[in-house]
């Protein structure tokens, strides 16, 4: 399987620790082969909250240049991006996540290899 998703969100971790789970859950895409992770991280709909959202933004491009995945993209970002085709021929799995084809700024798919 090239696909997985993540629920970071699940037990309403901090940011810090939100951060941290979603490294290791990078790298334990990268020893099993997952080359695409889906992260669910919620995006504050209340009105309130979004923290982890936001952090993350902010986290992802720092970890992109430091070489520990190879791209992302938010889910807000997926059905108006140029590279989701390009993405989606790659990974076929990804035709079958009916989330990603609406606007869904609670998610942000990660790009391992």
């Amino acid at each position: 399987m090239q696909y997985r998703i993540y629920n970071v969100k699940q037990d309403m971790p901090t940011v810090e620790l939100a951060l941290a789970n979603i490294e290791i859950e990078i790298g334990r895409c990268k020893s099993e082969g997952v080359r695409v992770l889906k992260v669910i991280h919620g995006y504050g709909s209340s009105g309130v909250g979004g923290e982890i959202k936001h952090a993350l933004n902010n986290w992802l491009r720092l970890k992109k240049k430091q070489g520990l995945f190879v791209d992302y993209i938010k889910g807000e970002e997926w059905p108006t991006s140029k590279k989701h085709n390009r993405y989606e021929e790659q990974y076929p799995e990804l035709l079958g996540d009916i989330e990603l084809y609406t606007i869904n700024p609670g998610v942000t798919l990660i790009f391992i290899i």
